[in-house]
């Protein structure tokens, strides 16, 4: 019984312990981040910049057993060098560059298939010459590259460019807290076990309801011309539902290659990935609508 009355002690008091972390992590992230998407150029691409750096080493290192290698340089160089041509406003040869680089990874994986067939082929290549992971480099690059050079657009050249990305922000930041929140709260039937554990459909709906009214909130006191609530709730939920895939192919190949973390860079929270996964999706998401030109609030 004391020893029992002991460990569960020691388990809440890491628990106390490991929040007041994640609390002050969070302080310490959301003002420059803030201020970078407030001033907009060059802060704000430097951000991006810094972001996609990270996440190519991440995922580089989800991918193959922490080992950052060639083709993680080609990935985090690539992305940032799309980066810094979004920056100068050339956005279709910013994803032509995204494009060559996911072409570059794909010629080498087709290339080390290639080796593994050779008459040569001997177990010690097997350690080395990995094709099919090469190939999740090339997921990494799209997942990675496309919102992160849609989200210099979107602020950059959007009439509402700035409220267009803090409303994506606190959009996702709702749609997170109304998944946790309706998960806890209902629990239920998971919705992707054998990918993510702890989601539920319970969370999934607190999630859209979630994204939904923040989205209108942001929408209603912006007071756009042409404004329209239903409209604006039908989009948010959207894109709330839409970030929850961002959340699930990180968890997918977290899953895969049996990570927990993409890293330890944010102290309580993990990587960059574990906390921009959903919010990727939801620029992806955005930038469609926003193409589309019909929803006043992203255009």
């Amino acid at each position: 019984m004391v020893v029992t009355d002991v460990t569960a002690r020691q388990v809440s008091e890491s628990r106390n312990n490991n929040l007041l972390i994640r609390i002050l992590s969070a302080l310490a992230m959301i003002p420059p981040v803030l201020a970078a998407t407030y001033m907009g150029a060059p802060y704000f691409n430097i951000l991006i910049a810094a972001a996609v750096a990270a996440m190519a080493w991440e995922w580089c290192c989800i991918i193959n057993d922490g080992r950052f290698n060639f083709e993680g340089w080609l990935l985090a160089c690539g992305l940032v060098g799309s980066v810094i041509v979004a920056s100068m406003g050339a956005y279709i040869h910013s994803f032509f560059a995204l494009g060559l680089v996911g072409a570059l990874l794909f010629g080498i994986s087709e290339a080390r298939r290639l080796t593994v067939n050779l008459p040569i082929h001997s177990q010690q290549m097997d350690q080395v010459v990995k094709p099919k992971r090469t190939l999740w480099m090339v997921v990494g690059g799209i997942y990675i590259g496309f919102p992160s050079l849609a989200l210099i657009w979107i602020r950059s050249d959007w009439e509402n460019g700035l409220l267009a990305v803090f409303w994506l922000l606190v959009l996702v930041w709702a749609a997170d807290s109304g998944a946790y929140a309706a998960g806890r709260l209902i629990g239920g039937p998971k919705m992707a076990p054998k990918i993510s554990p702890n989601k539920t459909w319970a969370g999934l709906g607190g999630c859209v309801i979630a994204a939904a009214l923040a989205g209108g909130v942001i929408a209603h006191v912006a007071d756009l011309e042409n404004f329209m609530i239903a409209e604006a709730l039908l989009v948010s939920a959207l894109v709330g539902l839409i970030s929850q895939g961002g959340d699930l192919v990180e968890s997918a190949a977290k899953r895969h290659f049996n990570v927990k973390d993409s890293s330890h860079l944010i102290p309580g929270h993990g990587g960059v990935l574990d906390r921009v996964d959903a919010l990727l999706a939801a620029i992806a998401a955005a930038a469609l609508i926003g193409f589309s030109n019909r929803f006043a609030l992203l255009s």
